[in-house]
């Protein structure tokens, strides 16, 4: 019988928490190592760095601020552990590039929930014919994750909404174009008091995340709460996106529109785990002369134990991690080219500390 992958787990906020560690314990192939988190409580908790890395894990994976990422990615990667970061894996094509570098011969991966959906892939294998224009939203009812916390906090989350929910946006969505190259990006970026783009001043809001398991509060909130990105690529495709934690919806909903030719494809339904979802996602396709709309099933959370199912894939050599980690340089370098359009680039880190 093969040994078991030993996963480490660095951060104990919500998604390690909540999504990795209940998914790691049921997986057959893997167990949990080490959790490496001053607050983790309950689980085999390493205080120390040096701790951590003596529970032997086999991978690890990164759940902590995103203005952390390339720094304890890199820590990792440098004693020869393969990584996975969550999203977003960083705020730079520099970080990016640096990562890259330090993960040759050892193995670096995004948590890619969204394109491994099954509704994302039947919408990919019945594409209009091309150039593509693709309208991709993901727009809450209303309720910013954890106000007052890095998650809303510019010098430490980088972004808001277009980077939380935007990611797996631009993922789907420049995997159903080819990921073709950038040609001009326009952005526009809407703070909670109402500023646009080239406003920077801080706002407060109340938030609404009980579905998130993150409590509500008030607090500084100085990313964006609702960002559209326009791009136009080489060959003609086109793609606007827009995410927003609170917006004129009722439900929250996640929407894919791909137009080709006299073609037409929209696939609607919630992605992650609100309980306030679409009551029946769908595809539907039209033609010139055809109309056709299928009811698709809601299975909440499978994308991510299609995720894990990747990460023992990863940790035991079976996945091409190389080819997943070019299709996140295209990610990076939408939403970099995005914030910068906009005004407001995300601001970098001197340091984060292992």
């Amino acid at each position: 019988m093969t040994a078991a992958l030993r996963v480490g787990l660095l951060g104990y906020g919500w998604v390690n928490r909540t999504v990795w560690l209940p998914r790691i314990r049921r997986h057959p192939r893997l167990e949990l190592a080490a959790v490496h988190d001053p607050e983790a409580a309950g689980v085999p908790a390493a205080t120390s760095w040096t701790g951590f890395l003596d529970a032997r894990p086999d991978v690890v994976v990164i759940g902590t601020p995103n203005h952390t990422h390339t720094e304890l990615a890199s820590a990792v990667l440098e004693r020869g552990i393969p990584v996975v970061v969550e999203k977003p894996l960083c705020l730079s094509r520099a970080e990016f590039d640096t990562l890259a570098e330090r993960a040759r011969g050892v193995g670096l991966l995004v948590s890619r929930a969204a394109v491994r959906r099954e509704d994302v892939r039947r919408l990919a294998g019945a594409l209009p014919p091309g150039p593509l224009t693709v309208r991709a939203s993901w727009l809450r009812a209303g309720g910013v994750p954890r106000p007052g916390s890095w998650f809303t906090g510019r010098a430490t989350a980088g972004g808001g909404a277009l980077l939380d929910l935007g990611w797996h946006l631009a993922d789907v969505a420049l995997g159903l174009l080819g990921r073709p190259r950038l040609l001009a990006v326009a952005a526009e970026l809407r703070t909670p008091g109402g500023e646009h783009a080239g406003g920077h001043t801080p706002g407060h809001i109340r938030g609404r995340a009980a579905w998130r398991g993150d409590g509500a509060g008030t607090g500084p909130v100085d990313v964006e709460v609702d960002g559209t990105v326009r791009v136009e690529f080489e060959g003609g495709a086109r793609l606007v996106l827009r995410a927003a934690w609170e917006s004129e919806v009722a439900t929250d909903r996640t929407r894919f529109v791909v137009e080709g030719g006299a073609e037409r494809r929209v696939l609607t339904g919630t992605f992650g785990f609100s309980p306030n979802r679409v009551a029946e996602p769908a595809l539907t396709a039209w033609g010139p002369d055809s109309y056709r709309r299928v009811t698709l099933p809601d299975p909440v959370g499978r994308e991510y134990d299609a995720q894990v199912e990747a990460i023992a894939d990863f940790a035991s050599g079976a996945l091409d991690w190389e080819a997943e980690l070019a299709e996140s340089a295209a990610v990076v370098d939408l939403l970099e080219a995005a914030y910068r359009a906009s005004g407001r680039p995300p601001a970098l880190p001197e340091s984060t500390a292992v």
